[in-house]
């Protein structure tokens, strides 16, 4: 079996729902930071400027707290659709920010890092296809 092969078998082995409830509880807090009223985060770098113009940090904070929320939900209330929905929500949320991250400013590390968790969700939702016999017992 090639390193390539291994690697697949291995994304493809059952979850870790605490690996789910970190990354729910890490999009529910970057939600609330955009949302916490004591400083402006929009301001503070180039790379939100897509952001600022599409909408404010209240709904961009919202929208994040509620993914994140949803994306929590998946793990402590474990079926095959809500993490199914979970996976699913965190890969478009993640998709769009790093999207604008790059748009506002590609040479910030915060498009790379907003891909890397589009791309977990992605690999979370492919995981939870494969292992659906588990999810709905």
């Amino acid at each position: 079996m090639t390193r390539s092969e291994r690697l697949a078998e291995r994304l493809l082995e059952p979850l870790n729902p605490s690996l789910i409830v970190i990354f729910g509880v890490y999009t529910v807090v970057w939600g609330l930071w955009i949302l916490c009223p004591f400083w402006d985060v929009f301001v503070a770098a180039p790379l939100y400027a897509t952001m600022a113009g599409i909408g404010s940090e209240y709904i961009w904070g919202t929208i994040a707290t509620a993914c994140g929320l949803i994306i929590c939900r998946g793990a402590l209330k474990p079926s095959y659709r809500n993490i199914q929905l979970g996976a699913l929500v965190g890969f478009f949320h993640w998709l769009v920010i790093a999207t604008l991250y790059f748009m506002g400013d590609w040479t910030s590390t915060g498009g790379i890092t907003s891909a890397t968790f589009a791309l977990y969700s992605a690999i979370v939702w492919v995981n939870i296809k494969v292992n659906k016999a588990r999810y709905l017992s």
